[in-house]
């Protein structure tokens, strides 16, 4: 019988407050209102938003998502305890 061996993905705080993973993905926060996301040779630019009442500040994933990057929302989500600040994905 073989084995197969699965490899975590492992995640690095980097420099400037973004998360690098090992998978070959970063999220790097560019400003307070913007979030750069980065897979393999693509990046997309991701909207964040503040609210007053939650005190948190949103990433809006669903504006971003498309064919090239299918697990937006999953990576941002597997980042936020990295990122500075208090975050959700909306």
């Amino acid at each position: 019988m073989a084995s197969v061996q699965v490899r975590a993905n492992v995640l690095i705080q980097a420099s400037g407050g973004g998360v690098e993973s090992s998978e070959g993905w970063a999220v790097h926060v560019l400003g307070p209102e913007l979030i750069e996301y980065r897979s393999g040779e693509a990046a997309c630019l991701v909207n964040v938003g503040y609210r007053d009442a939650g005190r948190a500040r949103e990433i809006y994933a669903s504006e971003s998502a498309s064919d090239l990057f299918p697990r937006l929302r999953e990576h941002l989500q597997s980042a936020l305890p990295m990122l500075h600040g208090h975050y959700v994905v909306v």
